[in-house]
């Protein structure tokens, strides 16, 4: 081959390698399956909107294998309420001093900020590690979810923290009907 064809070919195929799409069905690429995550903790912002209703909270996350702590504030910073679940149910103590319990945190996190949520399946969720009945439709190049569908739910990876194949999310809007919930993570602490 000529000096010059193979310098265009090489051109080509160096064009060719950088015309990869950032997302493909899933079909095309196996998803990468990464242990569950029994324990982390996280630091972000909550944007929740249900209709016409909408709220935006900070949260700090502490999550354990078998008990769940979430500290909502306000714009400012200040503490708006605390939720805490384990296997004996959910508490909540709000800013004012007032105290609530139920059977679960879903039941808690509604009265507070004004939406519906399936709170047992955020762990997953949010970590990127999708059950084995979710539909999952869309991966990056490095397997990791894009797209899914759960329990009803559109959830979408929107951006992770790092290019690494376990980086977790940074972005995730879930979305059911006119429900809608967009987590932007701060900072993540495994």
């Amino acid at each position: 081959m000529k000096p010059a064809l193979l310098a265009l070919a090489l051109a080509v195929a160096g064009l060719v390698g950088c015309a990869t799409p950032a997302a493909v069905s899933a079909p095309a690429l196996a998803l990468r399956i990464l242990p569950p995550l029994t324990q982390f903790g996280l630091e972000g912002r909550l944007q929740v909107r249900d209709g016409e209703r909408s709220a935006a909270v900070g949260i700090d996350w502490q999550h354990g294998p078998a008990r769940d702590e979430w500290l909502f504030t306000g714009p400012l910073g200040q503490g708006l309420a605390r939720i805490e679940a384990d296997g004996a149910g959910a508490r909540m103590l709000l800013s004012d001093g007032r105290r609530s319990e139920a059977a679960s945190a879903s039941e808690l996190a509604e009265s507070l900020l004004g939406v519906s949520a399936p709170f047992d399946a955020l762990p997953r969720w949010v970590t990127a590690r999708p059950a084995a009945t979710a539909q999952v439709r869309r991966l990056d190049l490095l397997g990791r979810p894009l797209q899914l569908v759960d329990q009803g739910w559109t959830i979408d990876y929107l951006e992770y923290a790092g290019e690494a194949p376990d980086s977790p999310p940074r972005k995730v809007d879930v979305q059911r009907g006119d429900t809608r919930l967009r987590l932007i993570v701060d900072s993540w602490n495994p």
